[in-house]
């Protein structure tokens, strides 16, 4: 940020500020002192106000509109074929009634905000939904990838170390209510540090979303910096988007060597089992495919929240395809809510036949799974045949 001095007046140079930004998004061009409201009516604004083609405009509404109508009628299917059906209340599905609330969340809280800021001048919903939007995206991002690593947890110990089944549908509730707590915990300072800014210019109101993390100010060089806002993105994206990522690789790489091995020389194996390490591979397969989705999906953004962060600081303007990078980025990431109940139709069998039986199409579920199971078998075999 440069301060240019015009008379005995300061200003500051910014520019309007994208509050739509994703998870650990990081605002340009915040005051030095934390205010709220500017008065510069005085000074012609030298901006210019955003135009938009009607072609833009009807593409970008029927894109966002496709994947909201898909992601709130998905999870809210995946919720209730397992709330109506009591065989398909396992830990596993558990887990992913959790991902699909956090989903939900994210579409209702956030998706559709990102569009009207897109097509609108500004920020036009006011200062409560400014904290309560970036809030609500840390919080949902966070809680998504936590329950996607006790899922790739889950999976490690209870197919490579064949545990039993310690992993009670109580403890199971008690490790979706920590993840909870964990993700609030971190999304809770934005709404101490996002603010609703306006600026009265002699011809136009400018309003913005945007970060006011306490400023430290150079005093050899009067350079602003916000050394407390890069530590919070910086630890929040490596600590709990890149590191979950490593742990969920490390864990699927030795259940995928654990189930896809070849046996040894000798050695028998009961039909049972292979009935049983058939089915385990398919629910594998289906939670590594909805890992790499997930990944594909926010890695692009938080790779450019990263550059946004370090590039502010050094004080370098964004270059000029950042804007669009940054839209096409967020748009992509929104969308995995979307594909999310896709993959759970696409890769089991019994989330199919529960859609079927939602709509009456189907009069029951298959009075047995591919693979029998009894309540105090192996935790890997009690939970993988029954999700």
């Amino acid at each position: 940020m440069e301060v240019q001095i015009e008379s005995e007046y300061v200003v500051y140079n910014s520019s309007v500020v994208q509050a739509e930004m994703p998870p650990y998004s990081i605002m340009e061009d915040e005051d030095p002192l934390s205010q709220t409201f500017f008065n510069m009516s005085w000074i012609p604004y030298r901006g210019q106000l955003k135009v938009i083609e009607t072609w833009e405009v009807t593409v970008k509404v029927m894109m966002y509109v496709i994947v909201i109508l898909l992601a709130v009628f998905g999870n809210f299917v995946v919720m209730i074929i397992v709330w109506r059906n009591k065989r398909l209340r396992t830990t596993t599905n558990y887990y992913l009634v959790n991902l699909a609330v956090a989903d939900l969340m994210v579409t209702c809280s956030c998706t559709w905000v990102h569009l009207v800021h897109d097509l609108t001048e500004g920020w036009v919903l006011g200062a409560l939904f400014c904290k309560f939007n970036s809030f609500a995206q840390v919080l949902s991002l966070v809680c998504s990838i936590l329950t996607l690593t006790v899922i790739s947890c889950d999976r490690f110990f209870g197919i490579v170390f064949a545990m039993k089944a310690h992993l009670t549908e109580r403890r199971a509730r008690t490790c979706i209510v920590a993840v909870w707590v964990c993700s609030i915990v971190v999304a809770s300072p934005l709404l101490a540090y996002r603010q609703q800014f306006k600026r009265i210019w002699l011809n136009h109101t400018e309003i913005w979303c945007a970060d006011a993390w306490p400023p430290v100010i150079n005093p050899a060089t009067f350079q602003i910096y916000h050394p407390s806002k890069t530590i919070y993105y910086s630890l929040a994206t490596v600590l709990l988007f890149f590191l979950p990522i490593i742990v969920m690789s490390i864990a699927y790489s030795f259940v995928i060597w654990r189930l896809w091995s070849k046996r040894r020389p000798g050695e028998r194996i009961e039909a049972g089992t292979v009935a049983q390490n058939k089915v385990k591979r398919k629910v594998v397969v289906m939670l590594v495919v909805l890992m790499a989705v997930f990944v594909g999906c926010w890695l692009p953004l938080q790779a450019s929240i990263l550059y946004s962060v370090f590039r502010h600081e050094t004080h370098n303007q964004l270059p000029s395809w950042y804007d669009n990078f940054q839209y096409i980025t967020t748009f992509l990431a929104y969308s995995n809510s979307a594909l999310n109940p896709i993959i759970y139709a696409g890769f089991n069998e019994n989330f199919r036949i529960g859609f079927l039986l939602l709509f009456g199409v189907k009069r029951s579920l298959p009075k047995r799974s591919s693979v029998s199971w009894r309540r105090n078998s192996s935790f890997s075999a009690t939970m993988v045949t029954r999700i």
